[in-house]
């Protein structure tokens, strides 16, 4: 197997900060995001399987521990985790998860899990894994699995005709006949998660998998921690050019930085509403210097910020239909960086967005 070179392990340890002795718990974790594993296909969905090796050797050579992601969740929502706590997820099911991920997670005995479209595996589409892999995978007791909606549309889109309770009947139902479905195929395996496609939400969303007792999982960048959101817990997306070394070790380095209360908690912006120009919200005080807090937006742009007391007041840009993220990040007193990600999803004048 490939290993890093010595400076670049050394370079991984110094940025996770000191290895906490004994059994001394940790209250924070962080969860990698994955697609395909493989050498071709959109840049945005791949990981080549030798630099996903590197990840997985960079975990292991830095004394990471690679927990099945149900046990990370309730223990950052408990504060309890033990240090350099890692979750690996993979959204959509691909059939290179089984060729190219599989074999490198078994022979080092590491947990995953998987985010299933049930609708393209019913239908049987060759780039995906079908069930049978699924319960091959099972089997090995490393992989579970979680729900990615029957459809994987943007479910946050209105169809036609389709008004506010029909919109929430067939969300609903995307939501749990996916989960039922992977839970009639794979009993046990499944557990109460709810992967957002494209990774987009509204508060409505996260209502319904409240009500359902349903973790929600994002794809925004950050850590996890006893305040995060259960309805849009951050995961740092790894993908062909934001896949390298240094893109790794950041993740990994990340610290929660939590909302303790917000102005305007809108996520989703219907059609004719204008985009807010400020996002003002007061973070939950934590072991990170507030003095060096910084935003950006989604092409890393410096976002104005400006103070009132505990609050802070970030100048938006101009939001485009779809997704809109600005990343907060400040130095965290133990080395990395706190993290907070905040998502808005735009609809258009039709009440939909451009598609990838």
């Amino acid at each position: 197997m490939a290993r890093l070179p010595a400076v670049l392990l050394c370079l991984a340890l110094l940025a996770a900060g000191p290895v906490a002795a004994g059994t001394a718990a940790a209250s924070h974790g962080v969860i990698l995001l994955y697609h395909r594993i493989a050498d071709d296909g959109p840049a945005s969905t791949r990981v080549a399987p030798a630099r996903f090796e590197a990840h997985l050797d960079a975990l292991q050579e830095g004394g990471y521990r690679v927990l099945p992601l149900a046990e990370l969740l309730a223990g950052a929502r408990a504060g309890e985790l033990p240090p350099r706590a890692v979750a690996l997820t993979f959204d959509d099911a691909y059939r290179s998860i089984l060729d190219n991920a599989f074999p490198r997670l078994a022979e080092r005995g590491l947990p995953f899990t998987v985010f299933v479209a049930t609708g393209p595996v019913d239908k049987g589409y060759g780039s995906y894994l079908g069930w049978d892999d699924m319960r091959e995978l099972a089997r090995s007791g490393l992989a579970t699995f979680g729900g990615h909606s029957v459809s994987h549309r943007h479910l946050e889109a209105c169809q036609a005709g389709e008004a506010g309770r029909r919109w929430r009947t067939r969300v609903r139902a995307e939501i749990l006949d996916s989960l039922g479905r992977l839970r009639a195929e794979l009993g046990d395996a499944v557990i109460d998660a709810h992967a957002h496609p494209y990774g987009e939400y509204s508060r409505a969303t996260e209502a319904l998998l409240a009500d359902e007792g349903l973790w929600g999982l994002a794809q925004q960048s950050g850590a996890v921690g006893p305040e995060s959101r259960a309805t849009r817990v951050p995961r740092f997306p790894l993908y062909h050019g934001a896949d390298g070394d240094q893109r790794l070790r950041t993740a990994l380095a990340a610290r929660p930085l939590s909302l303790a209360a917000e102005k305007d908690p809108r996520v989703f912006l219907p059609p004719g509403e204008d985009s807010p120009e400020r996002w003002r919200f007061r973070p939950v005080p934590g072991a990170w210097r507030e003095g060096g807090l910084a935003c950006y937006g989604a092409d890393g742009t410096a976002l104005a910020l400006s103070r009132d007391g505990a609050w802070v007041d970030v100048a938006l840009p101009a939001f485009r239909p779809g997704r809109n993220k600005v990343n907060c990040t400040a130095p965290a007193s133990d080395g990395g960086h706190a993290w907070l990600s905040r998502l808005w999803v735009r609809a258009d004048a039709a009440g939909a967005w451009l598609r990838e």
